[in-house]
């Protein structure tokens, strides 16, 4: 290629600044910072660095291997509370609901030590769900194996957040013959499902709000929703069953005693619902509810109620003998499977826990 061929090959910036003619040191100097300045402005822009593109789908929140991590630790951490008949080992690996309804089984135990406490179980084969998602909080479940004695038990796992270690934060114990629905694989990952999600049969809050108010009316229109109607005055859910036997008790109580009114609401606790899809386009659902019984009669001379023998020992009360007033709170786990929209199918009941966390006489 000849030299003028390369000549014009040179970009523009290049031949204006070769036809500059130098006229002296001083002009020299300034047309080699003007020469400069338009080298610089002839060079390419730096490349932009682009972030690259985020997942088609969110991924599972843990993988297998931390998972079994996770659970080992769980596991030592549950088998020394036991060890110790205490729940002070738990603090790190434990949190939320699970905590309060550990703490208060040991302080009931304290002081009373015919109290039974639920056997937690820490044999993890009974399967997985892991959420899919980039957000905090981030959660997962495993199933126990049943024991010798001891029915299958829920537990769900939470991270408040980067920094923080997932934590055991909801246990609640299989019903008899119930089956936990299909879940996507724990490797892909399952949906996290809004709790006010209206794809559903019926919204994950509205149906724990539902299952409260058939905890206190088991027979009610709100019960309909369920596969737990009681039949042949046979309850298959036992914690519904004993919170009805224990309002009854109270109720019976009052009637001897005068001037007395007791009233036993449950409610859904503020906050407390999660749900992860599962493999029908329905929800597994994660909720507490809180049961309160509030009994008040007129003193008597002589009259008192005695609620030592109902498992409220160390829960808070100074003495256990009423004469003016009763208050006693019950904390309850509860999982469910919720069909999809349109589905015929009932809501399901999976697994329930119940706890006396707390307990006040006068």
């Amino acid at each position: 290629m000849s030299a003028r061929h390369r000549r014009i090959g040179r970009p523009a910036c290049a031949r204006l600044t070769a036809a500059r003619p130098a006229v002296g040191r001083r002009l020299a100097a300034v047309a080699v910072l003007a020469l400069a300045g338009l080298v610089v402005g002839c060079a390419d822009p730096a490349p932009e660095v682009k972030p690259p593109p985020p997942p088609a789908e969110p991924p599972p929140v843990v993988q297998s291997v931390q998972v079994e991590r996770i659970l080992r630790e769980l596991s030592a951490e549950l088998d020394q509370a036991v060890a110790d008949s205490s729940a002070e080992p738990l603090t790190q690996r434990v949190g939320g609901a699970a905590l309060t309804m550990i703490e208060a089984q040991y302080a009931a135990k304290a002081a009373n030590p015919d109290e039974k406490i639920f056997a937690l179980g820490t044999r993890f084969a009974g399967g997985q769900v892991v959420a899919r998602s980039e957000l905090w909080p981030r959660s997962f479940a495993v199933f126990t194996e049943a024991g010798d004695t001891e029915a299958p038990f829920v537990y769900q796992l939470e991270q408040a957040d980067a920094r923080s270690p997932y934590k055991l934060v909801l246990w609640a114990q299989m019903l008899a013959g119930a089956k936990m629905p299909n879940t996507v694989k724990a490797g892909v990952g399952s949906d996290v499902v809004d709790p006010g999600s209206q794809e559903l049969k019926m919204s994950p809050i509205a149906a724990v709000q539902a299952y409260a108010a058939a905890k206190d009316d088991p027979t009610g229109a709100q019960a309909q929703a369920f596969d737990t109607v009681p039949q042949d005055g046979a309850d298959p859910d036992p914690v519904r069953a004993r919170w009805t036997i224990l309002a009854k008790a109270y109720r019976d109580q009052a009637a001897m005693l005068a001037g007395a009114t007791v009233e036993s609401p449950s409610a859904m606790v503020e906050g407390s619902v999660s749900a992860l899809a599962t493999a029908d386009f329905g929800a597994l659902v994660f909720a507490q509810v809180q049961s309160v019984i509030d009994l008040n009669f007129t003193p008597a001379e002589g009259v008192y109620l005695d609620i030592g023998a109902a498992g409220y020992t160390g829960l808070g009360a100074t003495g256990l003998r009423a004469t003016k007033s009763v208050h006693v709170e019950h904390l309850q786990t509860l999982v469910l499977a919720i069909p999809p929209e349109g589905s015929d199918q009932p809501i399901k009941v999976i697994a329930v826990a119940d706890v006396p966390t707390a307990a006040r006489v006068e």
